[in-house]
């Protein structure tokens, strides 16, 4: 037991510790009372997603050729980045000029939905990924939770397909229209989101073939990285 404040043989200082995890001090190493988090049980630690690898072709040069295609996307998304920042600032400029240039507001909105069309593709392929939940990641395991992955990788191929179409549509029925503040033709505008579906349709594609089959084809339970 501890010695009352005035005797000078006293025990190391015990970090704080939540009730939970109090023990009787005399029983405990010194590196266990520095750190009690070391008494807990590893089967009480929270549980982790594993960091997914990119999906890329096993063979080259179809590897290499993803590789460059993943830069280019990263390349085109930064510019469309710094562009957007150049025409808010631009646009901050007029406030205190004589003289408005109303094209540069409209090009940094349709800049800010040509890099999320653009850079869709590259996240479905490269970590962190789209915003999700990952809950079923945690309940299903092995060929189940592949299956569950196939389902998603088709119902984002489907959706690809539809949005690509549609694009299509206003591209090929296009008569001439223009911007209002930029004079931009719209069939320009409107190719944007195609080029980027096509890109995520075929990473869910990629995905369907280096992983989720794999995976499905596997014999016994096994959890996917």
């Amino acid at each position: 037991m501890l010695l009352a404040s005035g005797s000078t043989d006293q025990h190391p200082t015990a970090s704080p510790c939540p009730a939970t995890c109090r023990v009787a001090v005399d029983h405990l190493t010194e590196d266990e009372t520095r750190c009690p988090s070391a008494l807990l049980d590893e089967s009480e630690t929270p549980t982790e997603i594993p960091p997914e690898p990119p999906l890329l072709p096993e063979r080259e040069p179809a590897r290499r050729i993803f590789k460059v295609v993943a830069v280019v996307e990263q390349l085109i998304g930064t510019l469309l980045l710094l562009l957007i920042l150049m025409l808010v600032l631009s646009q901050v400029v007029q406030r205190y000029t004589p003289g408005t240039w109303p094209w540069t507001g409209e090009l940094a909105r349709y800049s800010m939905v040509w890099a999320a069309f653009m850079m869709a593709g590259y996240l479905v392929a490269y970590a962190p990924h789209h915003i999700a939940i990952h809950v079923v990641d945690f309940l299903a395991k092995g060929r189940l939770l592949a299956a569950i992955k196939m389902f998603v990788n088709v119902v984002i191929l489907l959706t690809t397909i539809v949005v690509a179409y549609g694009g299509v549509k206003l591209v090929v029925q296009d008569i001439g229209q223009v911007t209002a503040a930029g004079q931009m033709p719209l069939k320009y505008v409107n190719s944007v989101p195609i080029v980027g579906m096509l890109l995520v349709g075929v990473r869910a594609i990629l995905g369907i073939l280096v992983a989720d089959v794999p995976a499905l084809r596997a014999r016994g339970e096994k959890q996917l990285p």
